[in-house]
């Protein structure tokens, strides 16, 4: 079996993080979420390992990259897919199959558009597809939790990783996970205070809400300049908190006929913790 190793990439302002599976095989980068870190998706990635050169990096002020997070100077997304090409430029000279899971996929997607000579397919799990004008709330599509106001109160220190581990175990966002899926999470999340077992949150929540504060509106419009496959994955019918609305959904495909748009049953907005095979298929299957 191919173990992933973490690897650092300095940057002018601090290092990126990342793990690589080696293998003489096409190169495949996925991104996390908001919030998340790559070993989050170990479980997702582990089988891809050997069919893949693979590589999986912590976005800046997430995981164990450190390089500059100042919540106020955050003011769009454009900074993760700037920093994504970079990396991209840097491991490789070859295009590289880009997936990514909400954010991570909207870094992909930037990175598609603007650098197109960099991707060879982009596979997109719920990515965060806002509108241009957000829409008055319907019975369909009721108001959405205020992700902002949520991540600002998240709790940041626990008394160690077990502790965390019982406070986060079938609980709220992370109901739905595998119980090795959010170990990996806390894994790649968790960084020590130094004050005997303590650890705290790696993504603090003031730079989680800033994200999520940014989400950039009509991106979805990006598609018209995506010249390689994409699959969009998307969670079923009546999932509340899927991010990929349909309205946008139909922007991608209205720009990109050629899109592969996949809802995938039983799913919510964490899709590629709850069924991995369905993105690890459209990996393999656009790769």
């Amino acid at each position: 079996m191919i173990a992933a190793q973490r690897k650092e990439m300095a940057f002018d302002d601090g290092s990126m993080s990342y793990l690589e599976w080696e293998a003489d095989a096409p190169v495949l980068h996925f991104a996390h979420a908001t919030g998340f870190n790559a070993e989050t998706y170990r479980g997702l990635l582990q089988p891809l390992a050997g069919k893949f050169h693979i590589f999986a990096a912590d976005l800046r002020g997430h995981g164990f990259s450190t390089l500059r997070a100042v919540p106020e100077e955050l003011t769009s997304w454009d900074v993760h897919g700037a920093d994504l090409t970079l990396f991209l430029s840097r491991i490789t000279d070859r295009p590289a199959v880009l997936s990514g899971h909400s954010m991570g996929s909207i870094a992909s997607l930037m990175v598609g558009a603007r650098r197109p000579e960099l991707v060879r397919a982009l596979i997109l799990a719920e990515p965060v597809l806002v509108p241009a004008e957000a829409p008055a709330p319907t019975a369909e599509q009721p108001p959405r939790p205020n992700l902002v106001e949520m991540a600002a109160r998240r709790r940041q220190v626990f008394a160690s990783f077990d502790d965390a581990l019982d406070r986060y175990r079938g609980r709220g966002a992370f109901a739905t996970w595998p119980e090795e899926t959010l170990i990996d999470y806390l894994h790649g999340g968790l960084v020590s205070t130094g004050n005997g077992t303590e650890v705290r949150l790696a993504c603090t929540g003031e730079w989680e809400a800033r994200t999520f504060q940014n989400s950039p509106p009509g991106i979805a419009r990006l598609a018209a300049d995506v010249r390689c496959p994409l699959a969009l994955l998307h969670a079923g019918a009546g999932a509340l908190d899927g991010t990929a609305r349909p309205a946008e959904i139909a922007t991608v495909v209205r720009l990109k006929p050629d899109a592969k748009i996949v809802s995938v049953p039983d799913t919510s907005h964490f899709l590629p913790m709850e069924k991995p095979e369905a993105v690890q298929a459209e990996i393999l299957a656009f790769a």
